[in-house]
């Protein structure tokens, strides 16, 4: 019995020693979880964009639409008989927008010729030709602003119309004109003064 109670009683030091310098060992807390820090876009232009939009004769311009994102920028439509124009200041997240029709802007193009060839996949459309794809002055002979040009013969519930992308640079800015409407073989008159409006905007 005697060497049981000896066994017990060094099993239970035992025991107690190894709480002990267990209880001494420094405690390891959790690691505070890394909070993500915010990425600051720096855009090198003291220009913010704000483009004041003439009222143009024969068109009705609309409110400033605002988009979710400075990325993403804004919009104003004009609207006659003709049809409607959609006009986008945007930055599209880049920190310099060279004052080229190469790189960027380019590249801006070929994403709003997939936009549409995405509407088709999905159905929006029935078809969509691209027909043009060119350099033009935005005002015509006595314009100024260079552009990209794409045209697009759509078909789309059945009828036929034309979509135009017009995309050029601006103080570090995008310029996207949009507009679809029936097939116009020659623009309307109301069409060359917006357009000739818009050259006189941006060439300043």
């Amino acid at each position: 019995m005697k060497i049981h109670s000896k066994l017990f009683l060094l099993t239970v030091a035992a025991f107690l020693l190894a709480v002990s310098v267990d209880a001494q060992k420094p405690q390891s807390k959790p690691s505070p979880a890394a909070s993500p820090t915010p990425l600051k876009l720096e855009r090198e232009t003291p220009f913010t964009g704000d483009v004041a939009f003439p009222e143009v004769e024969g068109w009705e311009l609309s409110e400033r639409q605002q988009y979710p994102t400075p990325e993403m920028g804004y919009s104003h439509n004009y609207e006659s008989p003709s049809g409607r124009v959609t006009v986008y200041v945007y930055h599209g997240g880049r920190k310099t927008i060279p004052n080229s029709l190469k790189g960027p802007v380019a590249e801006e193009v070929k994403m709003a010729q997939a936009g549409i060839l995405a509407f088709v996949e999905r159905g929006s459309y029935e078809s969509a030709k691209e027909v043009k794809n060119e350099t033009v002055t935005l005002g015509g002979t006595k314009g100024k602003v260079q552009s990209l040009h794409v045209l697009y013969a759509l078909r789309a519930g059945g009828r036929d119309l034309d979509s135009r992308i017009y995309l050029f640079p601006y103080n570090n800015y995008f310029i996207k004109i949009r507009m679809t409407g029936p097939p116009m073989k020659e623009p309307s008159a109301d069409m060359i003064t917006l357009f000739e409006a818009l050259d006189l905007l941006f060439s300043k």
